[in-house]
This record gives C-alpha cells, sequence and structure tokens, in this order.
C-alpha cells in the first residue's frame, strides 16, 4: 500500500506512515506512481541551520496525475525530486531527469583525492 499523503510504500500490516506519521486506510489506496522515496538525515553547517531539516528524494516511475484546488497537475514519469524538509513542511524542492540522476550518482560515487576539487563535466 501507498501513503496517501507522501506516497511512500508501506508494508500492509502498517497503521501509520513510517514516513509522515499520516494514518493509513483500511482499504487499499491506489498506488500513485510509483514514487520510491527515503529521508536523509542534515547536518548544521551555519549557526540559523536547523537541527531538524531532512532531505527527502523521490524517483518517480511513473507519469500519474493529481487534483488540487487549482486543478490537476501532470507529475512526469523517469525524474529524482530532492525537497528540504523543516518539521512537517517542505521548504524548497528541485526535480532532475533520471540522466542528470545517474551523473549526480556518479559524482557521489567518485573517489574524492583530500584537498584537491574534482571537476565533473557539465552534462549541458
Amino acid at each position: 500500500m501507498y501513503c496517501p499523503s507522501c506516497g511512500l510504500m508501506q508494508p500492509l500490516d502498517h497503521r501509520f506512515c513510517a514516513s509522515c506519521g499520516t494514518r493509513l486506510p483500511h482499504d487499499l489506496p491506489r498506488a500513485r506512481g510509483p514514487k520510491v522515496t527515503r529521508w536523509f538525515s542534515g547536518i548544521p553547517v551555519h549557526p540559523d541551520d536547523s537541527t531538524a531539516a531532512m532531505l527527502r528524494v523521490s524517483r518517480y516511475l511513473d507519469e500519474f496525475e493529481i487534483e488540487t484546488g487549482d486543478g490537476s497537475v501532470l507529475v512526469p514519469s523517469h525524474h529524482v525530486r530532492f525537497s528540504v524538509w523543516l518539521e512537517d513542511r517542505a521548504t524548497c524542492a528541485v526535480s532532475i531527469p533520471d540522466s542528470e540522476a545517474r551523473g549526480l550518482a556518479d559524482f557521489l560515487l567518485a573517489e574524492v583525492q583530500p584537498g584537491r576539487e574534482r571537476r565533473v563535466p557539465d552534462a549541458r
């Protein structure tokens, strides 16, 4: 089952979402994606940074449409969305296509030598 609030896949025996705490419905909601989500704890690097900041990374595998108060929104497939959360609100977000996400993964996995900045070619 997918959480109706954040879209995270949940085991069928859960009563509350492990990610956002939303009470899960007894009947199975229609899958919204699928979307796969992981949370990462932030670390403060400036005196004004919150100790509760989290990074949510979501991979959207299928295109889907959602209804909002302002109308419907088409969420495209094959992209990764990064959002910074403070408590229960996203404060900013950016989405990149899967091809850019692969480049980001290569960058994160690359060996970095101390004292030397490693340049990554611009994908544009």
